[in-house]
């Protein structure tokens, strides 16, 4: 019993780095956005600012190819082999986009470069999703699977934090000399997980479902497999439906409050971040607490517990955030929202695991997961193409497009099946 716990834990831990080193990676983008658009673009150029973040989001973009790459090789030759090659190359990419050369040493080549980066790392961060949460899911009692995937989706709000805590730092140490190097150890220390990861990876045991379950059936093309079966077809669009709410909403929140919050001149850097920092860990407990409900009361019923909270008091908190000048009112209203919002994401890795057969399961939990930015990365460019910021009337359109993101999730579960406490044997 106790090398079956020493199991778990080294399973969770190995699974943990990569997500965290996945989640800092992409906050770090967002938050040198400006660096990197004067680093990679010349300054005299109106493009540079649009130009950085659309290199940003060719990171998503690459995700479902490398869900669905990697997935399916998670189900043909093990999650704990997949889950060692995605992070050998996400460390790789993050580690050495560190060392690219800026445009004024080798001009136009220099964005192109990033870019060529950008898509490596989105392809192998694609594939970190479902082998981790498969083999949590896989490895742990089925009363538990709710915590412990929610556990593992913490890994997100962590590194997003560190990336913010590593930014002010740099910033405070290297000062007006973060512009021209500080951005480079910003990747140099993210890359730091994947070797701590990589230690772990290599001693833990493989998922010993996968392994019974592989040796009992002929292995088929998995995502072939997926599309002629109707439940896994099902599960493959209700995910995929779940995620593409879930990515819309983080655009929105966590992932839109530095730009919606420094807009107003009283929140300059680095009280923004603050704001930030707390709001995420304020999503962390969002998770746990998720999670922790999910295994009492089932999947579906916290997720539209969660949905309708969030659409009933979406406008009011987004009026409140834009319209309150106190710098503590806004810290608390935007927790709340960031809680309601995508506190329900920490159910996610087993609402997602519980919906495919063990033969399909990577396939099906990384093509869902990663599926859903191909559409939801958008909601902010698209808010932001319908309305202007400084406009009296945004902050009603904000709230509408969370709702819509909301509405999604809803769907998602009300088309699902309860799982709670299914066998993942008789998958």
């Amino acid at each position: 019993m106790e090398s079956e716990k020493v199991g778990i834990k080294t399973i969770y831990f190995g699974a943990l780095a990569g997500w965290i080193l996945d989640s800092f990676n992409i906050g770090a983008m967002f938050l040198l956005i400006p660096i990197l658009a004067s680093q990679f673009f010349s300054i005299n150029s109106t493009f540079a600012i649009v130009g950085a973040w659309s290199i940003a989001t060719t990171t998503f973009v690459f995700r479902p190819i490398g869900g669905i790459y990697f997935g399916a090789l998670g189900d043909k030759i093990g999650r704990k082999k997949s889950m060692i090659v995605t992070l050998v190359g996400l460390g790789l990419s993050v580690f050495l986009t560190g060392f690219l050369p800026t445009y004024s040493k080798i001009g136009i080549f220099a964005p192109l470069l990033l870019v060529v980066f950008r898509i490596i790392t989105g392809f192998f961060a694609g594939g970190e999703y479902g082998s981790s949460a498969v083999i949590i899911q896989e490895s742990v009692d089925k009363q538990k699977k709710g915590i412990w995937g929610a556990a593992l989706q913490a890994g997100f709000p962590i590194g997003y934090t560190f990336a913010a805590i590593i930014f002010l730092l740099l910033h405070y140490f290297l000062g007006k000399d973060f512009l021209e190097y500080g951005w480079r150890w910003m990747f140099w220390i993210g890359s730091i997980a994947a070797l701590l990861g990589l230690i772990v990876r290599y001693r833990m045991p493989e998922s010993a479902l996968w392994e019974e379950t592989s040796r009992n059936k002929k292995l088929r093309k998995p995502l072939k497999e997926i599309f002629t079966r109707k439940k896994e077809l099902n599960g493959l669009l209700t995910g995929i439906l779940a995620m593409t709410g879930i990515a819309w909403i983080y655009g929105l929140t966590l992932g839109f409050y530095p730009t919606i919050l420094s807009f107003h001149k009283f929140i300059l850097f680095p009280k923004f971040l603050y704001v930030v920092i707390v709001a995420i860990l304020s999503s962390l407990v969002g998770y746990i607490l998720s999670g922790y409900i999910s295994d009492k009361i089932g999947r579906k019923k916290i997720i539209i517990i969660y949905s309708i909270t969030a659409i009933v008091f979406s406008v009011g908190l987004t009026y409140l955030i834009t319209h309150i000048l106190n710098f503590y009112e806004i810290v608390l209203l935007s927790s709340v929202l960031a809680f309601i919002t995508t506190g329900i994401f920490g159910v996610m890795p087993s609402f997602l695991a519980e919906k495919f057969s063990t033969i399909v399961r990577n396939t099906g939990v990384g093509a869902s997961f990663n599926g859903g930015f191909i559409l939801g990365q958008w909601s902010v460019a698209l808010l932001l193409l319908i309305i202007k910021i400084s406009s009296p009337s945004f902050f009603i359109l904000w709230g509408i497009f969370i709702m819509i993101g909301e509405l999604m999730i809803l769907s998602s579960a009300l088309l699902s099946k309860e799982t709670k406490g299914i066998d993942l044997y008789n998958l």
